[in-house]
């Protein structure tokens, strides 16, 4: 039940959601699974298995640390490979970020120094990932609070080195771009006209919250996956769509689970804006505009 033909819309998979989701199955052309969860063998790994052949699958990550600066945990590559075939996930994404330093969990999606010398280090663990999968597999952008000094590449340029050399695709974040333009006052139109389309595989969405406090850009917008999404992200959703083809478009909602009513509401938006999406270039401040 697409507003575009061959663009599946769905949500993020949450344990919280999971007898709502079952009740609800028909709002969805798709469901994505967090790979990490399924790893355990606990309720909610069985409880996700549950839905497998009832509504098709695909798969994200949030462990591989990819970034890291150290050899990839290849056993647990070979588990998350596992799941991914046991639910029939056609793709698998994951973040071009790090998260672990040696010896150390950081908790937190950090960014890369875009450099020559990263690209390569990345480009070698890509293909390694991709000789375990049975799937093509993807990077997403992330929401960030800081940039490295010695970046030599734009993010658009880095994810279209990555991914030209390796083949792999993006999972193009709507909600962590309109974020960081934002905070880092770029222009978010700029960084698509920039970006290759025919990389885009999948895209997020999602609505977060606006910070003020003591902080270097204010007011500081958060991608909490906590509220609707704002217009001003659907206008660079309609903005990309002009130029990629996802597969399918994903909300991701964390906080707030409740408010079902709302995650039914930004699935009809996006339906609609998939129906017929509205390309305009609005002015760069619009771009630091409310996420709330």
């Amino acid at each position: 039940m697409s507003g575009a033909p061959g663009v599946a819309v769905g949500v993020g998979y949450r344990r919280a959601l999971d007898r709502w989701l079952g009740d609800h199955l028909h709002h969805f052309d798709v469901i994505e699974i967090t790979v990490d969860h399924c790893l355990s063998g606990n309720a909610v790994s069985a409880a996700i298995y549950d839905l497998v052949g009832r509504v098709p699958l695909t798969a994200h990550g949030i462990g591989l640390s990819i970034g890291t600066d150290a050899p990839l945990d290849l056993a647990y590559l070979d588990r998350v490979a596992t799941v991914i075939d046991r639910l029939g996930a056609p793709h698998y994404s994951e973040h071009l970020a790090f998260t672990r330093v040696p010896g150390r969990d950081l908790a937190n999606l950090l960014p890369l120094p875009k450099t020559e010398a990263t690209a390569v280090m990345v480009i070698d663990k890509v293909r390694q990932v991709q000789s375990c999968l049975s799937v093509p597999f993807l990077l997403e952008n992330i929401a960030y609070l800081f940039d490295w000094p010695d970046s030599t590449f734009s993010e658009a340029e880095f994810f279209g080195l990555i991914c030209g050399e390796t083949g792999a695709g993006m999972l193009l974040d709507i909600a962590n771009l309109h974020a960081n333009a934002g905070n880092h006052r770029f222009d978010a139109y700029e960084f698509l006209d920039a970006l290759p389309a025919a990389i885009v595989k999948q895209v997020h969405i999602a609505g977060g919250i606006v910070i003020e406090g003591d902080f270097p850009v204010q007011p500081l917008l958060a991608d909490s996956h906590s509220h609707p999404v704002p217009e001003a992200a659907f206008e660079l959703l309609d903005y990309a769509l002009a130029r990629c083809a996802p597969a399918s478009v994903i909300l991701e909602r964390d906080e707030r689970l409740d408010a079902t009513a709302e995650i039914l509401d930004d699935m009809a938006r996006i339906r609609a804006h998939l129906a017929c999406p509205i390309e305009k270039h609005p002015d760069t401040e619009a771009i630091a505009g409310s996420t709330s």
